[in-house]
């Protein structure tokens, strides 16, 4: 394991309102440069929605380890080249109130304040920083790099993320970023049976549904009435207090169908997820201000290759300072030794030495 210490952050509510915040820095041990290690903040994929679900809160024993870590090879790298990782838990994981499952500017804002809070960890840590991630973490990497407003996303009491002053973004890595989830979840959710892998995307679509509804009152109304079943009902409250794995299991989430989870008004429902997906696209994001790295899975199961390559399309048609990379892997497998990490990390670490 990489030598960590937890450290605490404010960081802006999806209310507007400061809450602190959790997360986990790595420090290189070699000598801090005069103006500071330079800084990469990483996002980390989905392992739930709950405190549990806290990555500054895991050990190995622990059942969402695997992906709790799946970042540790990447970090490690990175941390071996002198560079400072700091790992945010997000909002309604690491903080207060519900996790803002896949709204940018709440995970823009976990990246940035932990950032902006740089001075304040009692470490050397200058103000060249690199904002990067995985799945989840790669949505808030690409909400974390542009400026607030700049293209998808929700006005509201975030916006885009607080800048961060004082600090220069000198490059994004997103690894298998999560795009279009209309499409792909909407396939899912028209099985009314359960299948291999179902447990998983059904859980995913409680944190989905749960996500979306902090920033739409009326998902509120309908998840607390006739928009969910009565069985997604009484499953409801593991959202707070289950990790992924655990969501996915049996015993709760893992034993819906995904056509399963919509009651009577479900249809309306599922309609307001979709305007919040597309509302929080990656592929509308505009302004990027440095080069951006992109690493997708040619057999990806949560972001299948065919809309990784409508969005790398995308970018480049919009005029993103590009690099790309594809791999003959599946979603977690992006991040494994032999595939992205072994070439982003220095695509990552030459953002600081030009």
């Amino acid at each position: 394991m990489i030598p960590s210490r937890i450290v605490s952050f404010e960081a802006h509510g999806i209310d507007g309102r400061m809450q602190e915040q959790t997360g986990i820095l790595h420090l290189p041990t070699s000598r801090p440069p005069a103006d500071g290690f330079p800084v990469v903040a990483y996002g980390h994929m989905t392992t739930g929605g709950s405190r549990r679900s806290a990555p500054s809160l895991g050990d190995p024993a622990h059942p969402e380890w695997r992906r709790m870590s799946q970042g540790d090879t990447l970090c490690g790298r990175l941390v071996a080249q002198g560079i400072a990782v700091l790992r945010p838990d997000y909002e309604g994981i690491g903080g207060d109130g519900i996790h803002p499952y896949l709204i940018g500017s709440s995970l823009a804002e976990s990246m940035r304040a932990m950032v902006r809070a740089r001075a304040t960890f009692d470490a050397s840590l200058g103000d060249e920083w690199v904002s990067a991630g995985h799945s989840e973490g790669a949505v808030a990497a690409l909400h974390a790099s542009v400026s607030p407003g700049g293209g998808a996303g929700r006005a509201g009491p975030v916006g885009g993320g607080e800048p961060v002053e004082g600090a220069q973004l000198v490059g994004t890595a997103a690894f298998a970023p999560v795009t279009r989830v209309d499409v792909s979840i909407g396939l899912s959710r028209r099985v009314p049976v359960r299948f291999p892998g179902s447990g998983v995307v059904s859980a995913l679509m409680g944190l989905m549904l749960r996500g979306a509804a902090t920033t739409d009152e009326r998902m509120q109304t309908l998840i607390h009435t006739d928009g969910l079943s009565p069985r997604a009902q009484e499953l409801w409250r593991d959202l707070d207090r289950l990790c992924l794995t655990e969501l996915a299991a049996a015993d709760s989430w893992g034993a819906l169908a995904p056509g399963r989870i919509g009651g009577a008004s479900g249809r309306e429902l599922f309609a307001r997820l979709d305007a919040s997906f597309r509302a929080e696209e990656v592929a509308a994001l505009t302004g990027f201000p440095a080069p951006v790295r992109i690493d997708a899975a040619r057999f990806d199961e949560v972001a299948p290759a065919f809309l990784s390559a409508r969005l790398l399309r995308a970018y480049r048609a919009a005029g993103v300072d590009l690099t790309a990379q594809w791999w003959p892997t599946h979603h977690s497998g992006t991040m494994h030794p032999q595939h992205a990490p072994s070439r982003a990390a220095d695509w990552i670490a030459a953002r600081f030495t030009r």
